[in-house]
């Protein structure tokens, strides 16, 4: 199974190349920039964004890793100075020593005498020889450790300079990661404002409803307008009825009292 798919894939090759000749190579290059490309615009900013975050989460343990080894070289350096001050102690004790007995040696005498014990000139020179000696091996100690301690003070300032750089250098990321999703916040509100879109077929309809509803009430107040003019029906309503000449006119010709109203006797209620 496996031997026929490569052999079909050498005869595809060797098709391909047999139809498109060296230009293969240069369409094989622009597929895969294409399918790079359309693969990139396919990914979206917010997953970009989650990467990221990713990416500076995997700066931890590197970063962590760093300070156990600052906080290792620390507490060697604080060590090491308790050691040379410690040393540097007993070299001034036994610098005291040597000196101490170097003077007895500047009086030319056979035996000395310190602290009710007599001790002979070879044994004052033997020990002065041995203290001599143990001075001289600490203080070549007290100067290789501070020599060690210089470079590990050295090497402690690098390494604190470094971690201070990278918490600097993360925290500066994560202020960028915060700016980005704040500016893809406006744009994504900025793009859904945009993506709004109104029905113009629904506005139009609501716009005709309004327009049909005006009039269905211009017409019911037409009606109320005009039922104060059925036919046969009396205008009194309107001020221009010349009530008061009518009455007088009609009063002289039937020869009504002047006081009698002309409604009075139109309805039939005066005598």
């Amino acid at each position: 199974m496996i031997k026929s798919a490569i052999a079909g894939t050498a005869v595809l090759a060797l098709a391909a190349g047999f139809i498109f000749g060296i230009d293969i190579f240069s369409y094989g290059r622009t597929l895969c920039t294409n399918a790079r490309e359309a693969v990139r615009s396919g990914i979206s900013p917010e997953f970009e964004l989650d990467t990221i975050r990713s990416e500076i989460d995997r700066l931890m343990p590197d970063i962590v890793r760093h300070k156990k080894i600052v906080a290792e070289q620390i507490v060697d350096v604080r060590g090491l100075e308790g050691a040379i001050a410690e040393k540097e102690a007993s070299l001034q004790s036994q610098k005291s020593a040597v000196l101490a007995l170097r003077s007895f040696l500047d009086s030319d005498r056979a035996t000395y005498v310190y602290r009710y014990v007599s001790y002979s000139r070879e044994e004052v020179e033997t020990d002065l020889a041995d203290r001599f000696e143990a001075f001289r091996t600490l203080e070549d100690s007290v100067a290789r450790d501070n020599r060690i301690l210089s470079a590990q003070n050295q090497t402690l300032r690098a390494n604190r300079q470094k971690l201070d750089s990278m918490l600097d250098r993360k925290q500066e990321l994560a202020v960028d990661v915060a700016q980005l999703q704040a500016r893809l916040k406006q744009i994504q509100a900025t793009e859904a404002v945009h993506a709004v879109e109104v029905d113009d077929s629904l506005l139009n309809r609501v716009e005709e409803m309004i327009r049909n509803l005006n009039h269905s009430l211009d017409v019911r107040e037409a009606m109320l307008e005009t039922e104060g003019h059925v036919q046969g029906r009396i205008p009194v309503e309107e001020p221009d009825f010349r009530t008061n000449d009518l009455i007088t006119e009609i009063d002289q010709h039937f020869g009504f009292d002047s006081g009698r109203t002309a409604v009075a006797e139109f309805t039939g209620n005066g005598s």
